[in-house]
């Protein structure tokens, strides 16, 4: 490409990040929390057979998938990585309790 060509060529500008607003964000942390806690109280209600077990591992991954699909403008790898951290907290929180 000659020099006259790079000249005339627009710089493009940078991609910009996806933004997710803090009220959409607010949002769906409570209702990522109502899922979890309703989903823990059905779950104790019915007095299921290892409820506990269910309790430890289904609510973090239900918080996990709620967080996954609710944040769809970011790309896919920091919401898997925001998921893993939702799961793993829920799941440590839940061995504390």
């Amino acid at each position: 490409m000659s020099a006259a060509a790079r000249q005339r060529q627009k710089p493009e500008p940078p991609a910009s990040r996806p933004r997710i607003p803090l009220r959409r964000l607010l949002l769906l942390t409570v209702l990522t929390a109502a899922l979890a806690f309703a989903l823990q109280a059905v779950l104790a209600v019915t007095e299921t057979p290892a409820a506990g077990v269910l309790i430890l591992v289904l609510v973090p991954v239900a918080a996990a998938a709620g967080i996954f699909v609710g944040l769809r403008p970011y790309p896919t790898a920091g919401r898997l990585r925001l998921a893993a951290m939702v799961a793993v907290a829920l799941f440590l929180l839940g061995l504390s309790l």
